[in-house]
């Protein structure tokens, strides 16, 4: 399992000739629904820690008051004894913003695998530019499969692209919030 762990820093004071040492708590990501809420799209291929291949097709969003979406991702080298590795969602469960990333957005949810598991996701998409050569993509599951948030197709040649796009009457949150910790299962980002 994951652990959240804030970081702080350690700052030395000097005033009135006097030496003090404080711990100032370091700024956590924050991280919230987008309001107006949107939707984000995308697929395509990024290369793992070990060199497999992976691809993936995301999207997701707000839609009448609720989150929507659908994650498919597909680790050609395998996990967990089978190869192909196949996460395929169920339910979405939150969308999610980085306060420092405008146009990174976060998808959360349960998915099944091909290994005969019921997994919580958190996928995160940033949508940098035209024609997806910048664009970036991570997933982190709850059983301890990670892959950080990378280029598609490590910045090489083809790798997919990823669309953010912009509100509408239909993309509306749900009321009241939920908060991160319940739509992501605690799970972390996978970076950004």
């Amino acid at each position: 399992m994951f652990k959240l762990v804030k970081a702080s820093i350690v700052a030395v004071i000097v005033a009135s000739g006097m030496l003090a040492i404080a711990t100032i708590p370091a700024r956590a990501a924050v991280f919230f629904i987008p309001t107006p809420c949107d939707f984000i799209t995308g697929g395509g291929f990024i290369f793992t820690d070990s060199g497999a291949r992976a691809n993936f097709g995301a999207h997701g969003g707000c839609k009448h008051g609720d989150f929507w979406g659908h994650v498919n991702y597909v680790d050609h080298g395998g996990f967990n004894g089978v190869a192909p590795y196949h996460v395929d969602s169920l339910e979405i469960t939150g969308y999610l913003k980085l306060d420092e990333a405008p146009n990174g957005r976060e998808i959360c949810g349960v998915a099944r695998t091909n290994a005969g598991e019921t997994v919580n996701f958190r996928v995160r998409m940033e949508d940098n530019g035209e024609p997806g050569t910048s664009d970036r993509f991570g997933i982190v599951l709850s059983n301890g499969y990670l892959v950080t948030t990378r280029l598609l197709g490590d910045g090489g040649p083809g790798g997919g692209n990823i669309q953010l796009h912009k509100p509408n009457p239909s993309t509306t949150g749900p009321d009241p919030q939920p908060s991160e910790e319940e739509m992501c299962a605690g799970l972390p980002s996978p970076g950004f």
